[in-house]
């Protein structure tokens, strides 16, 4: 099952608690495990020196210093990843609010062009164009299809030009609501085209890849060299791992400005006919 199958058959809440749960009992499973021989690991051999001052063993140093690296390099991208995230969302949602606003105007004014000079053929494109971006294109882009749903842009954007040139041949650009029909198409289908460019691609998903990557790698490092005993190093990592989980959860979510519990839902549906 991909994931766009989980994601959309699954409760947002279910995501959230497996997500949380998942990386949490896998890092303190790990941690029981191997702590002796991570502990071990990190031991330096005892030295001939007679200064009797205990130190900290070098691997100890060099370990900090990576794990802070891969930290900062985690917290860094995660904060840049979020933030881009949060503004397709928006500017996704702006885009849909403007289609169905002007999808709107259309309509209206198609309604007013006489049967004879093609109305009917218009008022008939603009609800086909309607079926075909709520009913087939939308589900596409909850599944981050972006190529099968431009496809089917293509396909309801054609069905309207095909009624524009049919009015347009009968005489309609006479009619003094020609002029606000026509822009109004043409602003719909701008912002139908603003909406599928947020539509995540490959970029976006390399993006969550590393995020996790940074994260898996920093928190399994905090696991590796923590110097603490079993059971305090057991609840420290369960923390970790949990906190960790919940950032992989929100990247993951606010990838798809369509899919999950927060996802725009399609607005032209939402519209009386």
């Amino acid at each position: 099952m991909e994931y766009a199958d989980y994601a959309l058959n699954t409760p947002t809440v279910v995501q959230l608690i497996a997500s949380v749960a998942v990386t949490a009992g896998i890092s303190m499973l790990l941690v029981g495990i191997f702590h002796r021989q991570l502990l071990e690991l990190a031991q330096e051999p005892e030295s001939a020196d007679d200064d009797p001052s205990p130190k900290a063993p070098a691997s100890y140093h060099l370990s900090g210093r990576i794990i802070q690296v891969t930290s900062v390099g985690f917290v860094f991208l995660f904060t840049f990843t979020v933030s881009q995230f949060v503004l397709n969302y928006r500017s996704a949602d702006a885009a849909a609010h403007l289609e169905a606003q002007y999808f709107s105007r259309a309509l209206l004014s198609a309604q007013q062009v006489p049967a004879e000079l093609g109305g009917d053929s218009m008022v008939a494109a603009l609800k086909e164009y309607r079926s075909i971006v709520v009913e087939r294109e939308w589900p596409l882009m909850e599944r981050g299809d972006g190529a099968g749903a431009y496809v089917m842009q293509a396909e309801a954007s054609t069905a309207v030009y095909a009624a524009v040139g049919e009015s347009l041949k009968l005489g309609a650009s006479e009619l003094v609501i020609w002029d606000p029909l026509s822009s109004s198409i043409d602003e719909m289908l701008i912002s139908a085209s603003d909406r599928l460019g947020d539509v995540p691609n490959s970029n976006a998903e390399s993006l969550v890849v590393v995020v996790l990557f940074l994260g898996i790698v920093s928190l399994g490092m905090t696991a590796a060299f923590q110097p603490a005993r079993r059971r305090i190093n057991l609840v420290l990592i369960g923390i970790m791992g949990a906190t960790y989980g919940l950032l992989f959860y929100m990247t993951v979510e606010l990838s798809n400005p369509f899919q999950g519990a927060g996802g725009i839902p399609p607005i032209l549906g939402a519209l009386p006919m």
